[in-house]
């Protein structure tokens, strides 16, 4: 018997190709509401070897043309901003979108340039990440607040108003280290990984599980979620031609790495992939499309995919 599972989409805000678009993402979106889907996803960097528009700008202009799906970053790279800021962020975007704000977050790493631009060493990501989060919980009640850690300093401080949803929007930490599972285990009430096989998801909730009960947490209380890079097509073949060409240009690298990463290939292939990720305990799936055409996979997708999961969309 498959877990409840929930449903997302990746939005098309970098650009793997030459071309800018500054209305698809909008439209995926839309879509994506339309259709029934869950969440809605960005991805954050603020340098890197694509053009990509600033994340929480984007997601503005998604909490503004939609209305019940939920947002957020997957994942916003929290070690390389200003904890305050981001605190505010957060809260305008959780009342713009009348509480429907999710946020992700990750450390990052594999582009140094972004790091070395925003003046934070890519081996402290992990402990800033962390202590970036004990900021914005503690700001994020409203009271009176002054913090001296490692990395933030500062003098009393109130952010207001505080979030629509409270205690504060869910917190999503990306990634598949230890350490991410730890990070995960005392701060986030989901658990969103991306690059996975279904057996190394399984486990990853085993040890979160193991991580939860550490710090006196129920592991019920944390959301096993997966992000994956999707084309269904005529063929495996066809696929995996047009993904592994979208994946190398994203990430500048060959594109072997990801042929056992990507769900790709018909749509009953399709179909057993993501079904080997619920049985493995993803209670949310969220989808994004390797492609140069995201509006036509999302068609695909939801024509050719979708119906084999509505006895899991009815339970969630």
């Amino acid at each position: 018997m498959s877990n409840a599972c929930k449903f997302g989409i990746g939005l098309p805000n970098g650009f793997p190709r030459s071309a800018v678009n500054s209305t698809e993402y909008l439209a995926v979106a839309e879509r994506a509401e339309a259709y029934g889907y869950d969440s809605v996803w960005g991805g954050d960097h603020i340098i890197f070897h694509i053009p990509r528009f600033e994340i929480f700008t984007t997601l503005a202009a998604v909490a503004a043309r939609t209305t019940r799906i939920q947002i957020g970053p997957a994942v916003l790279l929290l070690c390389l901003r200003n904890p305050v800021h981001v605190a505010q962020s957060v809260v305008t975007l959780d009342h713009i979108s009348n509480g429907r704000f999710i946020l992700g977050v990750g450390v990052g790493g594999e582009h140094p340039k972004e790091f070395m631009a925003s003046g934070v060493p890519v081996n402290q990501r992990g402990p800033r990440t962390n202590e970036a989060l004990e900021v914005l919980r503690r700001l994020w009640t409203g009271e009176p607040t002054a913090f001296a850690g490692k990395y933030y300093r500062f003098d009393e401080i109130a952010v207001l108003p505080t979030p629509l949803q409270k205690p504060h929007p869910p917190i999503w930490i990306g990634g598949r280290s230890d350490a991410a599972l730890k990070r995960t285990a005392k701060y986030g009430q989901a658990w969103a990984p991306a690059f996975v096989t279904p057996e190394k998801f399984q486990e990853g909730i085993v040890r979160l599980g193991q991580y939860c009960r550490e710090y006196g947490r129920d592991p019920k209380d944390v959301q096993p979620t997966v992000y994956f890079f999707a084309n269904v097509g005529t063929s495996r073949e066809s696929a995996w031609a047009e993904a592994g060409e979208f994946l190398s240009k994203n990430y500048n690298i060959p594109s072997a790495p990801f042929a056992r990463l990507a769900v790709h290939g018909t749509p009953e292939e399709c179909i057993a992939h993501t079904r080997r990720f619920i049985d493995a305990g993803a209670e949310h799936v969220v989808i994004r499309f390797a492609s140069a055409n995201p509006l036509e996979q999302l068609e695909r997708w939801t024509k050719d995919v979708m119906p084999a999961f509505e006895d899991v969309k009815r339970k969630a």
